[in-house]
């Protein structure tokens, strides 16, 4: 996932505060061709001042970076190229599990004071090296203490040795619990994109409100046989009754307010009626009194043309 790999080619550092790791990406290429010797990566996060509880934008050598933090732990972080607005400072306290404050809305850049960490993050394979020569050396100085305690400092290494199995253990089962969280989020991600695409579809024009002010304004004997609505664009296939001119059904269209750009398509194809194109000039009908109000007036009137909707071209459903 993106999370995990967020360079072409990453290293990651591991810094501990307290029992709990934190990790970060950096550019591994980069100390490769640094021109200094024995080269060291130190995040800018580690050399500033921490606090307690609470959340915070911090003004970076490059960018901005909100934190959350708790108990003195950094629980969460995010970075922006550029100062970050009110939402997404609302969207990043929510994804940090913090409350938010009126008084939150747009956070107010800080620069908190220089430190010096007390150790500087290391790779996974340097960790791990670094964690093998410590063993190496526990084992030669227990080996001295094994002269002069016997079988009691024996099971102390035992304990110890299986303490580290247990702990690598656990990071490995904490790495597999996280992937259906990962999972979890990304399904979430692509659930909010689906319920915007489908709410900018209900606010568009309905596809009978169309209809409705179509039958309000053909003639009576008019017959719809295809009708199509993609956005705002509106195509209709109608059958009209031979002594009621093309002109004036354009015309009558127009009219009402809503249908704009009304003309015949005129493409060299044999159509059984008259085939016509059009805009709508909104996405909801012009307000019309009820004595004027479409399908309840013509069906008074015993005037309502059919409407067949066999072969449609298309549409919203």
């Amino acid at each position: 996932m993106a999370a995990w790999a967020p360079l072409p080619d990453a290293e990651y550092l591991i810094a501990w505060q307290g029992a709990v790791a934190q990790v970060f990406a950096v550019e591994k290429s980069a100390l490769e061709t640094a021109s200094v010797r024995n080269p060291q990566w130190l995040p800018e996060t580690l050399a500033r001042a921490s606090i307690a509880d609470g959340v915070r934008l911090v003004q970076a050598l490059d960018g901005y970076e909100a934190q959350a933090w708790t108990e003195g732990v950094l629980r969460a972080t995010r970075w922006w190229a550029t100062r970050p607005g009110a939402e997404a400072w609302t969207q990043f306290l929510r994804q940090a599990g913090w409350p938010a404050e009126p008084s939150q809305a747009e956070a107010e850049p800080q620069q908190p004071a220089w430190k010096k960490p007390a150790d500087l993050p290391m790779p996974p394979g340097k960790l791990e090296q670094a964690g093998q020569g410590q063993e190496s050396r526990l084992v030669g100085m227990l080996f001295l203490v094994l002269l002069g305690l016997g079988a009691a400092s024996v099971r102390d290494l035992w304990d110890s040795d299986q303490a580290r199995s247990q702990a690598r253990q656990d990071l490995v089962q904490m790495k597999v619990d996280v992937a259906p969280v990962l999972a979890a989020r990304e399904k979430a991600l692509a659930a909010a994109d689906k319920g915007a695409a489908l709410m900018a579809r209900l606010q568009g024009p309905l596809p009978l409100e169309v209809l409705e002010e179509l039958l309000r304004l053909l003639p009576p004997a008019g017959l719809i046989r295809e009708f199509e609505l993609q956005g705002q664009d509106v195509r209709v296939l109608v059958d009209l009754p031979a002594d009621v001119p093309r002109s004036k059904v354009i015309a009558g269209l127009e009219s009402g307010g809503w249908f704009v750009g009304v003309a015949e398509v005129r493409d060299g194809q044999a159509r059984a009626g008259v085939d016509l194109q059009m805009k709508l000039a909104s996405a909801v009908p012009p307000q019309r009194g009820n004595a004027d109000a479409g399908l309840q007036r013509l069906n008074s009137e015993g005037l309502a043309p059919a409407v067949r909707p066999a072969a449609p071209m298309g549409g919203k459903p």
